[in-house]
């Protein structure tokens, strides 16, 4: 679930014309992901207000980073990710 949170709130400046990655409502569900963890309370409100503040400005500062280093030395966006997931487990800790 923080994934595609995370995935949703780096992708969010760049949809202009659909609402999420689900792209427009239905009956049955909003058009972001996001929204629809956040109503069925699959993540706390809090954990993923902090995922949308803080994690897509690491993840720019990581690919900026990344992008000095040479290729065969670059650290994957797995090691990103795994690091994203352990902050978030010492928080909940």
């Amino acid at each position: 679930m923080r994934l595609i949170v995370l995935v949703e709130a780096r992708a969010a400046p760049r949809l202009h014309t659909v609402e999420g990655l689900w792209r427009r409502s239905t009956k049955t569900r909003p058009g972001s992901m996001t929204e629809f963890i956040r109503t069925r309370r699959l993540l706390d409100s809090a954990e993923i207000d902090r995922i949308i503040a803080t994690a897509p400005l690491d993840l720019v500062r990581f690919q900026d980073v990344a992008a000095d280093i040479p290729i065969e030395e670059r650290p994957t966006m797995r090691q990103w990710i795994d690091r994203f997931n352990e902050g978030i487990d010492r928080l909940a800790a």
